[in-house]
């Protein structure tokens, strides 16, 4: 079944030695990483000593000829090789264009051999090809070989795809360049030649384990048996045998059993899912590194990457301590993530669940610290919530701060509140707005007028529930925009004006008066702005109805699941008899008003202002 196993670095996978090809099949699905992903990779890369494992990759040599070199077939792993292999080509852009001339001609060609051995792992120079093959699907293949092509010069050049710019092989690239290209507070550069080759001999010491079968067949059976039984052993999983081990070897009174239990108790509170359990123990050292008893010497944050080294540091300093902090942590940290409890009153419910929807996970590391270290009243923290649901909405929308500085300015929030001799809220406050660096009122309303949807789904789902429940919510009427059944949102957004590029007769007489071009560029210029969008019934055959069609549809029962369906973000529409550009434009004046009243970070300037109710039903 398995020819060959090893852990390879990334140096040999793309070598410049040899002529071994890797590619995707044509029929497999297109390239799907995300900025998510983009940036957790650069990031590991970064923050490593080198020699960061990656994961594995699943290989068929597809080449007859023993003489010939081989030709991979990517069964699993298109995705991460895609992506380092468009990280490699970022460097050796950045690299070509920080490379400056020296009177030294001998460092001037030792730089010179680093990018023509850089550009040697990436491309077949005999064939004049990159050395990866994407799959064709959703023209990752032309975008892949375009974007080689352009910054290459040894490849043969191609015409540039229509609407590269916006499919996920272009995004990617241009994201690794542009954070190639960041600068700091002073506008001074953070990488330069020698930072970037110091990152490249990182990505180079990076490892990946690399699986050869023989067919296909194989490669199925042994992809199921990786992801169905758990292979390779996980972080969690090491911790939990190394701290079980080491108590077993301490102790004589408490049973191995018992012990078990106790670690299983942490697991349960944590809930099954592997990555909230992470995020726990990557959280409970960050909230309490301040601590001596819990403090590493020379890790000051905890990562995915340095997690086993820091629980070992901590079991042999001390085990006991350590099970006992990490159990009571364990249950704060469930009650803010498992929060439907008869122990909570509805009003600290919502608040949670808000916190979970709005994606707010460093909020729970910053409530984990002041829950253990204060007697905090739950009116006290439940306005504690709602602050950290403004924030992360705000940071959501316009991306300030960073997803990959956040960590950071909650760690320094917590520093600054550790300093408290008791909880006061408007000095937590106070901390927040400073460490936290949230994005200025002005930025957020521009990204709040933008192309919304298109720059963040989940954030518009908040906003647009949000407006509605601040409107209309009270415990006996409350309802949950998120609420799902079989995994889909009961809740849908629906845009009003249809957001597909084949626009249908009837929305093009409506809004254009029957001008096709017009019509388009209203499309590409309003379609996904707040004021075109809105929440209905889950149907997914409601999209290209007329307007009439969406106002008055119904479900099987009767009722009303389009604009008619009773939501007071619907007044304004559910009887109105057209829909134009005007409509979209003043809609999303109105929405955007709202969400900076709801959303104001100032709670002080909010008490003193009376509270304004925009009518919504001025729009036609």
């Amino acid at each position: 079944m398995i020819q060959n196993t090893d852990n390879k670095p990334l140096s040999e996978l793309f070598s410049g030695d040899n002529n071994v090809t890797y590619y995707i099949p044509k029929y497999q699905r297109e390239y799907v990483w995300s900025k998510w992903n983009w940036e957790a990779l650069f990031d590991d890369i970064l923050e490593s000593e080198g020699g960061h494992f990656l994961g594995s990759i699943i290989c068929i040599n597809t080449e007859t000829d023993s003489h010939k070199p081989a030709n991979l077939e990517l069964v699993d792993g298109q995705q991460r090789m895609t992506t380092i292999s468009l990280l490699y080509l970022a460097i050796y852009k950045f690299l070509q264009n920080t490379l400056v001339p020296t009177e030294d001609e001998e460092k001037e060609l030792d730089n010179k051999l680093k990018l023509f051995s850089l550009r040697n792992r990436i491309i077949i120079k005999d064939k004049k090809k990159p050395r990866l093959s994407p799959s064709y699907s959703n023209h990752n293949f032309e975008d892949y070989s375009w974007i080689f092509a352009d910054n290459i010069s040894e490849l043969k050049h191609i015409k540039k795809p229509k609407n590269l710019g916006n499919r996920r092989i272009k995004k990617t690239f241009n994201y690794f360049y542009d954070r190639l290209s960041e600068v700091d507070e002073n506008d001074e550069p953070l990488y330069d030649f020698k930072s970037a080759l110091a990152l490249l001999n990182k990505l180079n010491s990076a490892t990946i384990v690399k699986i050869d079968v023989a067919t296909h067949a194989d490669a199925f059976t042994l992809f199921e048996t990786l992801n169905n039984r758990g292979v390779p052993l996980s972080a969690i999983d090491i911790i939990k045998n190394k701290l079980l081990g080491h108590l077993e070897k301490t102790e004589d009174e408490t049973s191995l059993d018992a012990n078990y239990n106790r670690w299983n108790d942490i697991i349960q509170n944590l809930t099954e899912e592997y990555k909230v359990q992470e995020r726990f123990l990557r959280q409970f050292y960050n909230a309490f590194k301040l601590e001596k008893v819990i403090e590493v010497p020379k890790i000051p944050k905890a990562l995915r990457s340095n997690l086993i080294t820091i629980y070992e540091s901590l079991i042999n300093k001390d085990v006991h301590t350590i099970f006992d902090r990490l159990e009571e942590a364990s249950e704060i940290y469930n009650k803010n993530i498992v929060y439907n409890s008869d122990e909570h009153s509805f009003e600290l419910i919502r608040a949670l669940r808000d916190l979970e929807n709005v994606n707010g996970a460093d909020g729970y590391m910053l409530l984990l610290h002041v829950e253990k270290n204060y007697t905090i009243a739950e009116k006290e923290k439940i306005q504690l919530i709602k602050l950290l649901c403004k924030y992360f909405i705000r940071r959501n929308v316009t991306d300030t701060p960073p997803t990959r500085d956040l960590t950071n300015h909650f760690m320094d929030i917590i520093k600054e509140v550790n300093n408290l001799d008791e909880y006061d809220y408007e000095k937590v406050e106070s901390i927040i707005l400073d460490k936290g660096k949230p994005a200025t009122d002005e930025f957020f309303e521009e990204k709040l007028k933008g192309n919304i949807y298109e720059e963040n789904v989940g954030a518009t789902r908040y906003i647009l529930s949000s407006i509605e429940l601040d409107k209309k919510e009270t415990k006996e009427l409350y309802t949950n925009f998120y609420a799902r059944d079989k995994k889909k949102f009961v809740w849908t957004i629906e845009h009003i004006f249809p957001q597909g590029e084949n626009i249908p007769e009837h929305w093009i007489k409506m809004v254009a008066d029957g001008d096709k071009t017009e019509a388009d560029q209203i499309r590409r210029n309003q379609v996904h702005k707040l004021g075109n969008l809105t929440l209905t019934g889950y149907n997914s055959r409601l999209s290209n109805s007329p307007l009439d069609i969406k106002q008055n549809k119904k479900n099987k029962e009767g009722k009303f699941i389009g604009f008619k369906n009773g939501l007071w973000i619907n007044e304004a529409i559910k009887d109105i008899d057209a829909w134009k550009e005007e409509n979209i434009m003043k809609r999303t004046d109105k929405l955007v008003s709202e969400a900076l009243r709801i959303f104001r970070l100032n709670e002080g300037a909010e008490k003193t202002e009376k509270k304004v109710d925009v009518k919504l039903s001025s729009l036609n």
